[in-house]
């Protein structure tokens, strides 16, 4: 048995163990990772949960804890580098491309960017990537993401008026169905009623439907 923190990626809700450090290590730290799209820098959701570790699928190491100081880099070349979203909208529409910009981020180097987006189906976006290298003299990688994700970096309020929970509190996606709309929302016709910020059906339904959220009517 190891210990085990839980480091939630900028590029989605799922959670992932690896291993916890020996040094000190608190619930919203940041932390660089190693991932199979290399580095990536992500937020501490949990700590000290047990998991059973095997040779075949040992835990990962966190490569480091990120500082205020390693933080505060990448909040500046963010900044200093807003520029790039023109960019990136520019070369997207010089390459014809369906697709809508979310966000972007650096490497805690600042050699590599990567930018978030989303689009209605799988997009070629390989010579888009390679144009945009050489413009911006940089390793670039696309990420394409769902509209659940794009809502949790965004960020906002539900039709409850409270904080949208994929961002707040939700660690995995259920799948949401109509069945759970029938039994909560007896009668509804309206969309809206049952429609988060990113169009999809409210995450909510699934958790209340466990916990025995009551009907409410159209």
């Amino acid at each position: 048995m190891a210990k085990a923190v839980g480091v939630q990626l900028r590029s989605g809700i799922k959670i992932y163990d690896f291993k916890q450090p020996s040094e000190e290590i608190k619930i919203g730290d940041f932390v660089l990772v190693d991932t199979i799209h290399d580095e990536e820098v992500g937020s501490v959701r949990y700590i000290n949960k047990t998991v059973k570790q095997t040779k075949d699928q040992p835990l990962k190491d966190i490569v480091k804890v990120l500082t205020e100081r390693d933080t505060e880099r990448l909040r500046r070349l963010k900044l200093d580098h807003s520029g790039y979203i023109d960019i990136f909208h520019k070369k997207v529409d010089e390459h014809k491309l369906d697709m809508k910009f979310v966000d972007f981020e650096f490497s805690l180097d600042g050699e590599k960017v990567t930018f978030y987006f989303t689009a209605d189906s799988r997009v070629d976006f390989r010579n888009l990537v390679r144009d945009l290298s050489r413009q911006l003299q940089k390793t670039v990688l696309l990420r394409q993401m769902g509209q659940r994700d794009e809502a949790r970096i965004l960020d906002g309020f539900g039709p409850c008026g409270r904080p949208i929970c994929c961002k707040s509190f939700l660690t995995r996606l259920e799948n949401i169905s109509m069945d759970m709309v029938r039994e909560q929302y007896e009668g509804s016709r309206n969309a809206s009623k049952v429609s988060g910020i990113c169009g999809k059906l409210m995450c909510c339904l699934s958790f209340e439907r466990e916990n025995g959220g009551s009907k409410a009517k159209s």
